[in-house]
């Protein structure tokens, strides 16, 4: 969205992603929830409110009301584009899920991207798809490009820009929930190590609930449309309109409490059209898989995405989507939706809503602080040679072995434990932290083979540093608010109703506090 937005402004665009742009990201993969308040339906100002509430004193009602205000504007401009959206009777079909005043347009995800690319390309956006970045370049005291390489070819990577826009998605630690383990933090990285303050990363904690049989997604549309969660003696657990986050906490509490495992029930589920409709992916799972999805009850698992999808961790934006960083943006999950969810983790609809809007802010205004930036003089212009040789270190050790991979999965490992990501300690934090920092030294001192290891290495270095920001900030954050919860600080300290922030000093990473959203941010 953000390239489409640019365009429009007659900016020259360059998308990179490590894979194929438009349909390789989470978004592709959604369920296709994308909250909509509609104007003579609801009063704008009850949904403020609702949100506003469950935001634990973390969120803004101006960023809400921009942002509802907003998006519902945006839709009408997409729909009118021809992008596909669900109707009913010529209007604009919607649905519930988990969290206040829950009503989502309903999009098929897939589709829905691809006819994005389309529509970029016609206004004559550059795609450079399998190009994993590697690091943003500096001049003249602010960002000036990127460099990074063909993740099959190995070929080295570099291109100019006055301004850059960061929407690589967020860090699912490769957790087991459908369509999100394609995105490793990369832009909180890139972010990170060009200056950008990131917020809310104790709250880059998302947990969703799949299948233990096989990766699913889709929940809120389950349990809002007909099906239910049980426990172990067949008794319901009553959680409607809670929280993602809330919602599995409770699983874990029924299993500790020995009514364990958890199964979900879809035999009243009512919409089952609408999924092969919007989730083709996994209704041909399902296809494939034989078992009776509806028919019978299936024991669940939580399933961990991390800063991906609903949670609210990522960059520290302003109200044009621009970092702390002059010239660096961030859209979709890379920029922190905690402005609007606060400490609620796991709302439907917020994510795809973000994406629009965050899209549109970045979009925008990147193309126009490019016009505005006058060109760098010829001996401020970036030397990318030395660049180029350190890129490849990690292919030049050739008397190291590739463990990133192993990294990764043991880094997932950690994080997706609810005892570590979900019910918190500072002993815990503390042990993990000390796991993680082992780690980063051991990637430094691995090797890469071939390109498509660089780009597992690298993926690793970025899961690393976002596992780090979120374990710093949860030690930090010595209280329960929300849905962050520390067994040794069980109740909310008032003196720490503040957004904290993470930013990079030296080789070190360090929190600070970056006040009230209400009383405006330092």
């Amino acid at each position: 969205m953000a390239a489409r937005f640019a365009a429009l402004e007659k900016a020259k665009v360059v998308v990179l992603d490590k894979a194929r742009a438009a349909t390789s990201g989470p978004s592709a993969f959604a369920a296709g929830d994308i909250l909509c308040w509609l104007p003579g339906e609801e009063p704008l100002e009850e949904w403020i409110e609702a949100y506003f509430q469950v935001g634990a004193g973390l969120n803004s009602r101006e960023w809400l009301a921009s942002l509802l205000d907003t998006n519902y504007r945006l839709i009408l401009e997409l729909n009118r584009e021809g992008f596909p959206f669900e109707k009913e009777n010529g209007k604009f079909l919607r649905r519930s899920g988990r969290g206040p005043l829950v009503k989502c347009v309903l999009a098929p995800m897939f589709k829905f991207q691809e006819f994005s690319r389309e529509l970029c390309l016609k206004l004559g956006v550059t795609f450079l798809d399998r190009v994993a970045v590697t690091k943003i370049i500096f001049s003249g005291g602010q960002p000036n490009g990127l460099i990074g390489f063909h993740v099959r070819t190995g070929d080295f990577i570099a291109i100019q820009a006055k301004a850059i826009i960061l929407a690589t998605g967020g860090c699912s630690f490769r957790g087991p929930f459908f369509g999100q383990n394609v995105v490793a933090g990369e832009g909180l990285r890139l972010g990170l190590e060009a200056g950008a303050k990131l917020a809310y990363m104790e709250y880059g904690n998302h947990y969703n609930v799949s299948l233990a049989a096989f990766n699913t997604y889709g929940q809120s549309k389950f349990m809002a449309h007909g099906g239910k969660y049980l426990n172990s003696l067949g008794q319901e657990l009553l959680l409607k309109g809670a929280s993602g986050n809330t919602i599995v906490k409770a699983l874990v509490e029924e299993v500790k409490a020995g009514r364990g495992p958890i199964y979900m029930d879809l035999t009243g589920f009512r919409e089952r059209e609408l999924i092969e409709k919007l989730m083709p992916n996994l209704a041909r799972l399902i296809a494939r898989s034989g078992i009776d999805f509806y028919g019978i009850k299936h024991e669940v698992w939580p399933a961990f995405t991390g800063t991906s999808n609903a949670a609210a961790a990522g960059i520290f934006i302003d109200r044009k989507g621009m970092s702390t960083v002059p010239g660096l943006f961030a859209a979709g999950d890379t920029a922190a939706k905690g402005l609007i969810v606060g400490g609620c983790i796991g709302l439907s609809g917020i994510s795809l809503a973000w994406a629009l809007y965050t899209g549109f802010l970045a979009g925008k205004n990147a193309a126009r602080y490019a016009k505005e930036t006058p060109p760098l003089r010829i001996s401020e212009e970036p030397s990318f040679e030395e660049e180029q040789n350190t890129i490849f270190t990690p292919l030049r050790h050739k008397e190291k072995q590739f463990i990133a991979r192993d990294l990764l999965i043991k880094t997932s490992q950690l994080m997706s434990r609810v005892d570590i990501s979900l019910i918190r300690s500072e002993e815990r934090i503390l042990t993990a932290l000390k796991q993680i920092k082992e780690s980063q030294q051991k990637l430094i001192e691995s090797a890469a083979r071939d390109p498509h290891e660089l780009m597992i290495w690298y993926e690793t270095l970025s899961t690393l540093t976002v596992a780090e920001a979120i374990l710093l900030s949860a030690l930090h954050r010595k209280e329960t608010r929300g849905d962050f919860y520390r067994e040794d600080y069980p109740e909310a300290n008032p003196e720490l109703e503040s957004v904290l922030g993470v930013e990079k000093s030296g080789d070190s990473l360090v929190v600070t506090k970056l006040g009230k959203p209400e009383e405006g941010y330092r």
